[in-house]
């Protein structure tokens, strides 16, 4: 069963703002602003007022007070029985109402599939959902009101928080912690054998055992098929609040501090370690042993090579251009500070 529904005046007494027009006014979900309806609410973060805002349907709309003729718009909607809701970040209270709305109202029974395999010595919370062909190995640890999905294996010595959602077929390997409110996404193999060998003098790679384990903390986002790598005597870290993407790879004894957050195909190596707050776009490559402090940007596709000693927003990409204009460019760049003309050969 979910909380479906809610009303405009409890909406604005949970997050805030300054409401116009009708309060008793009911909602049960988003639209965009051109597909809005009867019961359903809307946001427009941009200060720009155009018509797509003006034709608005929805009961209710959330706009920035930045907004330009934001005092026409509320009058319009006012006439139309509409309601408006005035807040410093529409994009936020979207996110925190809808997640009101599609949150799962649990009981505290366990409902455990028939098909699903648990040893004996696992604890499980109260109100657990397990789905079939889960797999739960010794001494695990399974959280009240968490949710494990079909084909789901838990390896010996796991530890899930409470409030977590885990998808179908996740595979958290052993001596995996994982924080209350956590999500974890379908695909994601999470404690992993990380990628370490040593080479011989007769160039034969041996592999290096990595027994750390994984620390995911509280409200940490894990998207889909994506792979975080046990550390090599100490646990990866993944900080309180982190967002991850899908295809995302975190190898062994990396640090991810609290609140960052990492957008899809992005590689980071081993034992890097990424500040708090940080914002690391699509597909960047960050080599072993980079540090990145607190509040840096880095953008997409951007190499990190090495350390990084002051905040700030960084993007190592050439942009796209007409291909005859870029091959003049890369020739140009290639050129720059030749002595003599010399020109520079791959």
């Amino acid at each position: 069963m979910t909380k479906n529904e809610i009303s405009v005046k409890d909406l604005v007494a949970l997050f805030g703002g300054e409401l116009y027009g009708n309060d008793a006014l009911r909602i049960n979900g988003f639209k965009d602003v051109l597909n809005g309806s009867k019961s359903s609410a809307s946001f427009f973060t941009s200060g720009r007022l155009n018509n797509d805002v003006n034709k608005c349907k929805s009961s209710l709309l959330i706009v920035s007070p930045s907004l330009q003729d934001l005092e026409k718009l509320i009058k319009v909607r006012d006439t139309q029985e509409f309601a408006t809701l005035v807040h410093s970040n529409p994009k936020l209270v979207f996110a925190k109402c809808s997640l009101l709305l599609t949150t799962i109202c649990q009981t505290e029974e366990n409902n455990i599939h028939p098909k699903a395999t648990i040893h004996s010595s696992v604890i499980l919370g109260k109100g657990v959902k397990i789905g079939p062909n889960v797999v739960i190995e010794k001494e695990s640890i399974i959280g009240s009101k968490t949710e494990i999905s079909a084909g789901t294996f838990i390896g010996n010595g796991v530890k899930i928080g409470s409030d977590c959602v885990i998808h179908p077929n996740v595979t958290i390997n052993k001596d995996v912690v994982v924080g209350d409110y956590s999500i974890i996404n379908s695909g994601s193999v999470i404690g992993g054998g990380g990628f370490g060998f040593s080479q011989d003098s007769k160039k034969v790679w041996h592999k290096i055992p990595q027994c750390g384990g994984v620390v995911i903390s509280e409200n940490v986002e894990i998207g889909a098929n994506t792979t975080i790598d046990s550390g090599t005597f100490n646990p990866t870290m993944i900080g309180k609040g982190v967002k991850i993407d899908n295809l995302v790879h975190i190898a062994h004894n990396v640090t991810v501090c609290e609140n960052t957050i990492i957008a899809g195909c992005v590689g980071i190596a081993g034992s890097a370690h990424i500040g708090e707050a940080c914002q690391i776009g699509g597909a960047a490559g960050i080599l072993d042993h980079v540090k990145i402090p607190d509040n840096s940007i880095i953008g997409p596709m951007t190499l990190v090579m090495s350390s990084i000693k002051t905040s700030g927003s960084y993007v190592g990409v050439y942009p796209m251009q007409e291909k005859m204009r870029w091959k003049k460019s890369a020739v140009f760049l290639k050129n720059l500070g030749c002595k003599n003309n010399e020109q520079r050969h791959p």
